[in-house]
């Protein structure tokens, strides 16, 4: 069990007189050769109090959260200020007096320490897996009057945007309110939660792009959120009734808390990482231009309908050529392998062969060129899916593993045809972390 030790100069006001260790004096110089335990232990206030023993010079106190040691001391106090410890959850506090190498009998205590649902900052730069309009600095563009010092443009096609990943303590409706700039209003994002629909921000201020004068305005709408996880994607709509060719570039969002508590160990059961969910149409597309065999990243996806329902509203299609299918950029907090399946449709027509989709991983982006070369990386395939029908969504039975570095990732989902595929469209691939490599 590895022990953690939080200094913190706040504790030094409530805890005065700690000492670094307990006396080593001879205990036979002591009139006593016992201690009572301790009693009558209470949290409330975020302050821990306990009676005081008599005979005691100190106490030796332990918080313990999840097995894990987070805080320890020797302290003459009998007041605590648990928050200014920084912890969070369901906690088990021992405590023992002592007097020189006399202790007595340990006391335990459990009780919890309720965390506050404040707002919840995003700076859209942290959540961007689309480079895509092929444009210098595409998307992710350095600006130090930005908030964070950065933000995201080139957001042209739709199905372009950012993807945040969030785990929501309280289920709810909540306001979230998108940070912006725009020289061409109005202009919308749509908003979709878990793949669904939920509503669309309205970018109406004149506030010119940035530039020397930087100075974002605030829109919002509201969401409504699940306990756990969440997947929510801003992203361009981009058919006629979402005013096509007009733009807007985006700073920060704020997810506005409600100030309500609540226990964090209760997060414990939806896992300390989502399932990545990686929207084909807002990853980079790369679509081969027969006509001059150049790879661009122009590849407008299909917008769902009546018939034909996908997540996010979106399936990219055209994938026919060799190295046609989409780029994302994905941050991993660890290296570690994860596991993917895609959704995917394919349709049976004279000559066709069974879709092949391979999957390969840099840590530098593999430029649009002519003729581009992806021979040398190391690749895995689904192999031989079966035909869906084209429009048809189905998620892979198997999966393949791809092992991500920490840090920056570029990750590929192409046609290839050294493996023989045949076309296919891509609706998403699900991500799911496998396992950490140690040290």
């Amino acid at each position: 069990m590895q022990k953690k030790f939080i200094l913190l100069a706040t504790l030094s006001l409530v805890l005065a007189s700690c000492v670094e260790n307990p006396s080593t004096s001879d205990s036979s110089s002591y009139p006593f050769d016992e201690l009572d335990a301790v009693t009558n232990i209470v949290y409330q206030d975020g302050v821990l109090s306990f009676d005081p023993v008599t005979n005691a010079e100190g106490y030796k106190i332990s918080f313990i959260h999840l097995e894990e040691v987070e805080y320890e001391d020797n302290i003459t106090a009998t007041e605590i200020d648990v928050e200014s410890l920084g912890l969070a959850g369901n906690i088990t506090f021992t405590v023992r007096a002592y007097a020189g190498e006399i202790y007595s009998e340990p006391t335990s205590y459990d009780f919890t320490v309720l965390s506050t649902f404040d707002d919840v900052l995003f700076e859209a730069e942290n959540y961007l897996a689309n480079f895509g309009t092929g444009k210098e600095q595409s998307n992710f563009r350095n600006n130090p009057l930005a908030h964070g010092g950065a933000y995201v443009g080139g957001i042209d096609d739709a199905g372009q945007g950012v993807y945040i990943n969030y785990l929501c303590p309280i289920a709810g409706t909540y306001v979230f309110e998108a940070y912006y700039t725009t020289a061409m209003p109005p202009a919308y994002n749509d908003v979709w939660v878990n793949g669904v629909y939920q509503s669309r921000f309205v970018f109406e201020e004149n506030t010119g792009w940035g530039g020397d004068t930087y100075d974002a305005e605030m829109t919002s709408v509201t969401i409504t959120l699940n306990a756990g996880w969440n997947t929510i994607s801003v992203m361009k709509n981009g058919d006629e009734s979402d005013n096509w060719g007009s733009y807007v570039e985006l700073d920060y969002f704020v997810l506005k808390g409600t100030g309500a508590t609540y226990n964090v160990d209760d997060l414990i059961q939806y896992g300390e990482r989502p399932t990545y969910r990686l929207e084909a149409e807002m990853g980079s597309p790369r679509k081969k231009d027969t006509s001059n065999n150049t790879y661009t990243c122009k590849n407008p996806a299909i917008k769902e309908d009546a018939t034909n329902k996908y997540s996010n509203g979106f399936l990219l299609g055209g994938i026919e050529n060799n190295y046609d299918g989409v780029e994302w950029h994905f941050n991993s907090p660890v290296k570690a392998k994860y596991s993917i399946k895609a959704a995917y449709a394919a349709g049976e027509f004279s000559g066709s062969k069974l879709p092949q989709i391979s999957f390969l991983v840099t840590q530098s982006e593999v430029g649009l060129a002519k003729n581009a070369d992806f021979n040398d990386y190391e690749k895995v395939t689904l192999k031989d899916l079966p035909y869906t029908g084209w429009n048809q969504v189905h998620v892979t039975d198997d999966s393949v593993e791809i092992t991500l570095e920490q840090g920056k990732n570029f990750i590929y989902c192409l046609l290839l045809d050294e493996v023989n595929s045949g076309f296919f469209q891509l609706d998403y691939v699900d991500m799911t972390f496998v396992s950490a490599y140690s040290e």
